[in-house]
């Protein structure tokens, strides 16, 4: 008689298939799993980035630490404890290698030492096994079983999730008992389900978490390339109907038991073509096992998730979880959280996510443009994320190449032209006058046309990058040419509307889900992973930009009109509120930056100077920067259940721990150096910050002139690089952000010189 779980025990079951495609995963080929996920399971894609080295071993290990780490692959040297390595028992080799007693345990990580060297200089002090390691404090048993064993490679990868800080399993079975020799599979091997269940069955009555590595879709796409296509299509369909059975079996002996079962299926890393592609999402599915419904419990996704769908039928609910705050998306860090929340453990303060929780279909409404039709159930809806989410992925590097591109060529040829219009003594035809300007208008347009894209969605051909690269080029001439036209005689105002048009389309974006910026190619996408809601830094530093140039256009458009001044200042609060509110995303480097550039501009306003030294100034720049985010993380904090990252931070504060902090500190000042030194953003932001500093800062007769005829537009800009310096210094990716806040104030300083043909005669 098969054995049942204990009675009153609670049991984790992670069944780790890799390389499982996400088309697969969304098929109907999973009755059983679709079944068990009916029942009040949620689904998912999972973000699986790591910290970086060999990208599968590194996503195991990541789920074990819960926080993104390094492998090198040494990754797979894991085996039972009475087995042989080279011709030598494991366990003797264990304790060479690292110098401790490997005792009873089943299963043993040779590579631990590896590991923790790979991963001790990262900011977040990385800890692999740190997930089985708290199981076992806990005073409970962890266990492994399977693998991906290749004919000439070790790929025990499950280990690196169950496994502990010393880099051993309790119980389980990794060896090759755990494989069948099938000569209808490459190189004859495949997983063993029947030695597999058996050994299941030997875990279960004493172990709170077991990992089952199903590693037969994961060697299949090692062998992708060696298969012929038809060929690797039924042999795939065969894995999966296997699975599946394995997942039915599973339901069936927790539904005979009087056990708390709960069910994760996870893919650690994706198939290798869209690893090449970088397309790291991978499924994820969360379910409690048995008839018995766990509403209620520790790391059960919601209540809400048993409730009918709209049929009136059960069915799963959209994966999400604070880390994200997206429906159907949640990151590898989730998994140890979501773990031992299950298992009723206390997370580690290392642990970087947030555990699951279950989202309405409805909720992914807020996600999408209001044209784009929502999916039918759960499952169509997933693969829906996947595929919006690959397509900008796909098309980021081509749109913010154009873009950078342009600006760059932009400046450095208007620059020229117009240091040879000085020697020249004369600025050339009107015709060139106004195509510069048209080009400059142009780039301003650029942002909100990739922004408005998504709203046309319905009418572009699936997966075709051509079309959807020619109507963002389309909708940005065409803003620029209404902008130009409307405003020819109205020198400044073309460039002042454009921007105060920018502002009110991320402001009301922003606020309601920001649905235009989540599908926006110059937004953040999921599988960057860098954030998932608010407002990213590309668009973050636009909207600063663009507020200043706004505003400083309407006051010298308007001159006289001294309540426009308030009303710029109200402009400054509402971008201030959207930056800083946590119901909306919580910038936390946009908000210091739009506070420092908002307050040097208003005194600049109101007092034609800054009015005090710039020590005074810095200090009270401080002080309000203080101010407005102790106000964000109180809010943060008391109204919500799981506080942002500036809720957390406080409470770090709160409770005296520098450490963390100072880790986070180091996490971001490492992303500014990495990203000065490879990204193309740098380049644009030198060329940017070169024209508009050194114009400012030492103005010509020229700049004066301009001053004297544009001046709440001239300080707009200087407000502008001033938040842009800042916004460099304090954001995990603060080049980014400089950047896109000087695009604006620079283009809007050489839209000055052409409209007002301040040339040298």
């Amino acid at each position: 008689m098969e054995a049942s779980p204990a009675a009153g025990a609670r049991q984790v079951i992670v069944l780790v298939v890799d390389a499982l495609a996400v088309e697969d995963f969304t098929s109907p080929t999973w009755p059983n799993l679709r079944a068990v996920m009916a029942r009040g399971g949620v689904i998912g894609l999972m973000n699986a980035r790591t910290a970086g080295g060999t990208a599968q071993i590194a996503a195991h290990v990541t789920l074990g630490a819960g926080a993104r780490a390094r492998a090198g692959p040494t990754g797979g040297l894991a085996f039972d404890a009475g087995g042989m390595y080279r011709d030598r028992p494991a366990a003797e080799t264990y304790r060479a290698l690292s110098g401790l007693d490997p005792g009873t345990d089943q299963v043993l990580h040779l590579g631990l030492p590896e590991l923790a060297a790979r991963n001790a200089d990262l900011p977040d002090r990385i800890v692999p096994g740190l997930l089985g390691q708290a199981v076992r404090d806990a005073g409970m048993q962890t266990a492994v079983i399977g693998n991906a064993d290749l004919h000439d490679a070790f790929r025990r990868h499950g280990t690196l999730v169950a496994m502990d800080g010393s880099g051993r399993v309790g119980l389980g079975t990794i060896g090759r008992g755990t494989l069948a020799d099938d000569p209808e599979w490459p190189f004859g091997w495949r997983t063993d389900y029947e030695a597999v269940w058996e050994a299941f069955l030997a875990a279960a009555p004493h172990a709170g978490l077991i990992v089952v590595d199903l590693g037969d879709v994961a060697r299949l796409d090692a062998y992708s390339d060696l298969i012929a296509p038809e060929r690797l299509r039924a042999l795939r369909q065969q894995a999966i109907g296997r699975i599946d059975a394995f997942v039915g079996r599973l339901e069936a002996w927790a539904r005979d038991g009087a056990t708390e079962a709960f069910l994760m299926l996870v893919t650690p890393s994706p198939p290798a073509e869209a690893l090449r592609r970088n397309f790291l999402l991978t499924p994820i599915a969360w379910a409690p096992l048995g008839s018995r419904p766990a509403a209620g419990l520790p790391g059960y996704p919601s209540a809400e998730t048993i409730k009918p769908l709209g049929d009136g039928t059960n069915g799963p609910r959209l994966a999400t979880s604070p880390t994200t705050r997206r429906a159907g998306i949640v990151t590898n860090t989730d998994v140890a959280p979501t773990v031992l929340a299950a298992l009723g453990v206390d997370p580690p303060a290392a642990f970087t996510g947030r555990g699951l929780v279950g989202a309405s279909l409805s909720a992914l409404r807020r996600d999408l443009p209001w044209t784009v039709p929502m999916p039918r159930d759960p499952w169509e809806a997933v693969a829906l994320i996947y595929r919006r989410a690959t397509a900008v992925h796909a098309l980021r590097p081509a749109v913010v190449r154009a873009f950078i591109g342009l600006a760059i060529a932009v400046f450095v040829g208007w620059t020229a032209w117009l240091a040879w219009a000085a020697l020249a003594r004369t600025p050339g035809p009107e015709a060139r006058l106004e195509a510069w300007r048209w080009l400059l208008l142009l780039l301003l347009a650029a942002p909100l046309a990739v922004l408005l894209v998504p709203l046309l969605e319905p009418l572009l051909p699936a997966a075709a990058p051509a079309a959807r690269l020619t109507v963002i080029g389309l909708l940005a001439v065409s803003l620029a040419s209404v902008a130009w036209a409307a405003g020819r005689q109205d020198g400044i105002g073309p460039f002042a509307w454009l921007s105060l048009a920018t502002v009110g389309a991320l402001v009301a974006d922003v606020i309601l889900g920001a649905p235009l910026i989540k599908s926006s190619i110059l937004g953040y996408d999921p599988i960057t992973g860098a954030r998932f809601y608010g407002i990213g830094n590309e668009y973050m530093g636009i909207l600063i930009g663009t507020a200043l140039v706004g505003t400083g256009g309407l006051l010298d458009r308007f001159p006289g009109r001294k309540g426009l001044r308030w009303l710029a200042v109200g402009v400054y609060a509402v971008v201030s509120f959207v930056l800083a509110a946590p119901g909306l995303g919580v910038n936390v480097g946009g908000t210091v930056a739009a506070v420092s550039g908002f307050g040097a501009t208003v005194m600049l306003l109101w007092r034609g100077r800054l009015a005090w030294p710039a020590g005074r100034f810095a200090v009270a720049t401080a002080l309000a920067v203080a101010a407005v985010l102790a106000a964000a993380a109180w809010v943060d904090v008391a109204a919500r259940a799981e506080p942002s990252h500036l809720g957390r931070a406080a409470l770090m504060l709160a409770r005296g721990q520098w450490e963390a902090l100072w880790d986070i500190a180091v996490r971001k000042l490492q992303m500014n150096v990495r990203l000065l030194n490879w990204t193309i953003w740098a380049q644009v932001m030198v060329v940017s910050l070169g024209i508009s500093a050194v114009a400012l800062h030492r103005p010509g007769q020229l700049i004066r002139r301009l001053q004297s005829r544009h001046p709440h537009l001239v300080t707009s800009v200087r407000g502008a690089v001033v938040a842009s310096l800042v916004a460099l210094a304090v954001n995990d990716s603060g080049v980014v952000a400089a950047a896109t806040s000087l695009i604006p104030a620079t283009a809007t300083l050489l839209y000055l010189v052409t409209a007002d043909r301040g040339f040298p005669r």
